[in-house]
This record gives structure tokens, sequence and C-alpha cells, in this order.
């Protein structure tokens, strides 16, 4: 009986949806699986804030708070949000120049769930979505299990080259979105200039695409001119942010702010199938941030703006000639470009025997992947381990380029 079982689900798996060839192997099983070459492995993935950044005091009390108004919050309701963190986040984005009312603002388990939503109500099947190349993993996923075609614009230091958006979008006539985290940006922590912006919010609106921007990082500058969000350029951006940076990745809140015909359709869409997010968490998250969140952000600030100079003043030091990196203003990422003769795809265990951990570049790419080039995440690492990371990752890049 066990064997017939085993060949029924079998059979039950060949005929699942073509969306779930998107998903693919688990890259945190492989990032596992490194772990186990160093008895003392420096990781270098995280893209989450410090542990000691984290309100855990703050987090304690509000939970509590938000617990006295059981069970009156235990029920179905509040789908577009809990009114006053939709008001909170109002006033949070006006200092940045962006407009918006606690009506244009819809809560989401974090940014990931936003960028779903917007693929729900806006990808048919082989519809086009233009991305950076490189970007942010999981919405590649999330694109592809949608069955839509990712096509990739060219980077440069200062982020979308915008000659190639002209002419991906002049390619791609079923284009429905262009997604993008134009400020310290994950993988490469470039910002995109202002110039920059404006073109590409002509182009979206020349060829009538919905513009996403995915904004997680912005409280999060060390240094640098300021740039305005795109939704502070133009009204009918789709904005994306989340607190899973600034207070922490497991409260798996965030928020959309969108016109409101495109918002009317993601809120009907979130009723069908989701009907809300935690009400409990919404109130935990408002009750943590209310009066307290642009004041803790200030205090660890620091703790970023330190490790990211530490990383590359590593860098500088101990990588050989021939490699590149980015010098971001903000967020939590360097890119790091490695000598032509490193290829990633089979560098991971070189780097994991060395005691050293990161994410391969090629995993961002969802075209034309490049085979030297790596993220590092200098945001959970001490620096005294950080010097020590880059030591071995220098070293690591040496071994194969035949220096010392």
């Amino acid at each position: 009986m066990a064997t017939d079982t085993t060949k029924y689900a079998e059979a039950l798996r060949r005929r699942a949806a073509e969306r779930t060839n998107a998903y693919g192997d688990s890259i945190w099983y492989s990032i596992l699986q490194l772990r186990k070459h160093h008895p003392d492995p420096i990781y270098f993935g995280d893209g989450a804030p410090a542990p000691e950044a984290m309100p855990v005091q703050r987090l304690r009390e509000a939970a509590a708070h938000a617990w006295e108004e059981a069970p009156a919050v235990l029920g179905y309701g509040e789908s577009e949000g809990y009114l006053p963190l939709r008001q909170f986040i109002a006033d949070w984005m006006t200092p940045r120049g962006v407009e918006a009312t606690a009506e244009d603002i819809m809560i989401t388990a974090g940014s990931t769930q936003g960028i779903e939503a917007i693929c729900r109500v806006m990808l048919d099947p082989g519809d086009t979505v233009i991305v950076e190349n490189p970007t942010f993993l999981g919405a590649l996923e999330i694109f592809e299990s949608y069955e839509a075609k990712v096509a990739g614009v060219q980077m440069d230091e200062h982020g979308m080259v915008i000659d190639d958006l002209r002419r991906v979008l002049a390619s791609e006539p079923n284009t429905k979105i262009i997604y993008t985290i134009p400020t310290f940006h994950n993988p490469t922590g470039t910002t995109l200039p202002v110039e920059r912006r404006r073109q590409l919010l002509e182009l979206a609106r020349e060829h009538t695409v919905v513009v996403v921007e995915d904004d997680p990082y912005e409280a999060l500058q060390y240094d640098g001119e300021r740039v305005p969000p795109l939704r502070a350029l133009d009204p009918d951006v789709v904005h994306l942010g989340t607190f899973s940076k600034t207070i922490a990745p497991a409260v798996r809140t965030g928020w959309a702010v969108a016109p409101q015909p495109v918002l009317e359709l993601m809120l009907a869409a979130r009723q069908l199938i989701d009907l809300h997010n935690d009400r409990i968490q919404m109130r935990t998250v408002y009750y943590c941030a209310d009066g307290f969140l642009r004041d803790h952000i200030d205090g660890i600030r620091h703790i970023y703006r330190d490790r990211r100079d530490v990383m590359l003043a590593a860098l500088e030091e101990h990588l050989p000639e021939g490699c590149t990196w980015s010098r971001p203003n903000g967020g939590f990422f360097i890119w790091v470009t490695l000598p032509e003769q490193v290829d990633v795809n089979t560098f991971g265990e070189i780097a994991a025997d060395h005691g050293v951990i990161y994410f391969p570049g090629n995993w961002f790419m969802p075209e034309e992947p490049q085979n030297n080039v790596i993220r590092l995440s200098f945001s959970t690492v001490p620096e005294d381990r950080i010097r020590e990371g880059i030591a071995r990752l220098g070293t690591a890049v040496r071994s194969v380029v035949g220096e010392g």
C-alpha cells in the first residue's frame, strides 16, 4: 500500500500547475548545506535588521496592549488594514513628499504580499514584467509564478539605465508592470538619480504601464543626498513599504499605496482570497511604531553605517586586483564583481571551505546571468566578523585567480 500511495502522490505531483516550476529548489537548503563546510562560517546573506536593532521590549509592550482589545478584534474585518496604522503610514511618508491619505493605503503582509497583490490584479499569463537586472529574488519568484515573462534592464553604478528601459519597452508590447527598487537597491545598493526617475515615469505613462516602487530601505540612509521616491513624483505609482527592516521581519507588516482605481482592484482581490491581515499584529505594529519609530531609527542607524564602512574598508584591504564593488548610501547590501575567472556556480563551495557564505549574484538575474558577481549583506554581522569574513573571502578569491 505504501508503494502505491507513493506512486499516486508522484502522479499527482506531475499534474501540478506549470507555475510551480517557478518555485525551483530552495535556496535556503543550499545555504544550509554550505554552512556545513566550516566549523565557524561567517554569513553575509541576511537581508534583515541587526538583532540588537530590533525593539524587542517595545514590541512586547505593544503586543500586550493589542491583546487588551480581544476578543473584539479576533473576528473578521479591516480588509484595508487597521485605520490608525494606515494613518501613521500616511504621516510617515509625508516628509519624503508622498501625499497620501489612509484611504490610499492597504496594509500587507510585508512588501512581498504587495508585489503579489499587484500581480494578482494586473497580470495574465504571458504578460511582461520589466525589472532591473539584477533584482530582488523574491519578486522574480512571484512574477514567474504568475506565468509572466520577466525582462531585465541593464544597470550601472547609478541604477537602471533609461536608454535600455526604452529599448525593452519598445520590444515588449505586452508589458504591464515596471518593478523597480530605486532607492538602496537590492542587491546592488545603487540609488536612481532624480532625472532618471522622471524619465522612467515618462516612459511608463507613454506605454500605459504601472510602475511598482519597492521601497523597503528608505529610512536607512547613512549619507549622501536624499532622493524623492517615485511616488512623490507621480501619484499613479504603486508604492510598497514594510516594517521588516525597521522593526523586525517577523511582524510581517507592510503597506501598498496605489491610485484609487488600482487599489480598489487590490482590495477586491484581498476580500475574495485573503479576507484581511492579522488584526492583532497590525495593532502591535502600530503601538510599537507610533511616537517611537523615527527616534528609534535615528538611534540605530549608526550600527549599519559603521558596518558598511568596515566592510568597504575590508574589501579595499583584502580583495585582489580585478575586484570592484558598489558604495551604497543606505540599505544593507554591497554588490561585488569578482575577476572573470571566478565562477560563482562553483566558487560558493570554495568560499564556504574558507568559512564565508554569500548570495551568488546570478540568483538575482532573470536573464543573461553574470557568473562573477555576489551580494554581501553587512546588516547582521558584527564589525570584527565582517573584517574576518572579508579576509577569508579575499583568500578564497586568490586561491582561484592564482595569487597567494
